[in-house]
């Protein structure tokens, strides 16, 4: 902790002489009960609280594609669009900035800049906070001090998904220490946590140090920015189950396998064609196990089951990776009980839902 302490010092120094950053948080509302205008059957709420640290940094001042738009504010963009979609469900959810130009200490009654406080999540007043994001550069790269500020914001029941905006730069300086990679593996160490890393690195080495990231559990990930761009829905979609829309059946899988039975290729090959058929539209995978086993040991098979799928579609139909999106749940959420051999059989699989235009 001590080591922690100083690198915060380090930072603060170094970033004293910065203007102050954007305009000031908002108050935050009073806590209130928990919202269920969107519960109920349709949606089933995969997580317990989130997180979204926002990237205002110098290297990310730059133009986006040929939106007229910089990298700062197509990422201010995408979680307006992405708050849209996302159902009332009970969240604890809270929005921060990697750095906001204040001096950062543990115990300091400025340690935490948030725009939305750790609360309830309440989407009309989570839109409000994303409306107050700066879109105009406010430091170097600090991906750092969004990672070491987690530490004081972890610890919450449940588990807890981090939606991180990154280029997989970050700030070096002789002594700084923990480095991002570090302090990401001492986080997924101590707490129930993912991280989904929005990613627009450009270098190999910015998306080297993202996938390294990711790898420090088997439920992180990273995701494309353009991507979720051009579709914000993704963005927040780990966090709940929407079990409505155009779906096919399960995909099932044999004990502690992830190989697709023979017996499931007629019907993804109609998947495959419709989504051919089809260009604008996409695929949700989600994977589950039963509950033999450890918890970690099934995060990691239900992903592998959920890659299995998509690699069945790529390889055969050619589908772009971002027309497929894929989940992994372990064995959360079972369909059947898993104390007999027919409830564990239907727990065992990969759910199918399309999305999207279709013509």
């Amino acid at each position: 902790m001590m080591n922690r302490l100083f690198a915060s010092l380090a930072l603060a120094a170094l970033l004293l002489l910065l203007p102050a950053a954007g305009p000031a948080a908002p108050t935050a509302p009073k806590a209130d009960s928990f919202s269920h205008d969107d519960s109920g059957s349709r949606y089933i709420r995969m997580a317990h609280n989130f997180f979204v640290f926002y990237d205002p940094t110098t290297t990310m001042d730059v133009p986006y594609r040929t939106t007229g738009m910089t990298r700062i504010e197509a990422q201010k963009h995408i979680l307006q669009q992405s708050n849209a979609s996302l159902p009332r469900l009970n969240w604890q959810a809270g929005l921060y900035p990697h750095w906001k130009g204040e001096l950062w200490l543990p115990a300091s009654p400025m340690a935490f800049k948030p725009y939305y406080r750790l609360q309830n999540y309440r989407k009309t007043e989570f839109a409000a906070a994303i409306d107050q994001l700066p879109t105009t550069p406010q430091s170097p790269p600090m991906l750092q001090t969004g990672l070491m500020k987690l530490e004081h914001l972890l610890g919450l029941p449940g588990r807890t998904e981090i939606f991180l905006f990154s280029d997989g730069k970050h700030m070096t300086y002789p002594g700084l220490e923990p480095q991002p990679l570090n302090e990401a593996r001492l986080l997924a160490g101590k707490y129930d946590v993912c991280f989904n890393i929005v990613s627009s690195a450009a270098t190999a080495k910015g998306r080297r140090l993202l996938e390294d990231i990711a790898a420090v559990n088997s439920c992180s990930q990273v995701m494309d920015f353009d991507t979720v761009f051009d579709h914000p829905e993704h963005l927040f979609g780990k966090l709940y189950m929407d079990t409505q829309g155009k779906g096919f059946s399960n995909i099932l899988f044999d004990f502690d396998k992830s190989s697709i039975r023979r017996k499931f290729h007629r019907q993804l090959d109609a998947l495959g064609r419709t989504l051919v058929e089809n260009p604008g539209s996409y695929v949700v995978l989600s994977g589950f196990c039963d509950s033999i086993g450890s918890e970690k040991y099934n995060i990691g098979l239900s992903k592998r089951r959920a890659e299995s799928v998509r690699r069945y579609l790529q390889r055969k139909f050619a589908i772009k990776s971002e027309r497929i999106l894929l989940y992994w749940y372990g064995y959360a959420n079972p369909v059947a009980s898993n104390t007999t051999v027919e409830g564990r059989r239907l727990n065992r699989r990969v759910t199918i839902v399309l999305r999207g235009g279709q013509q």
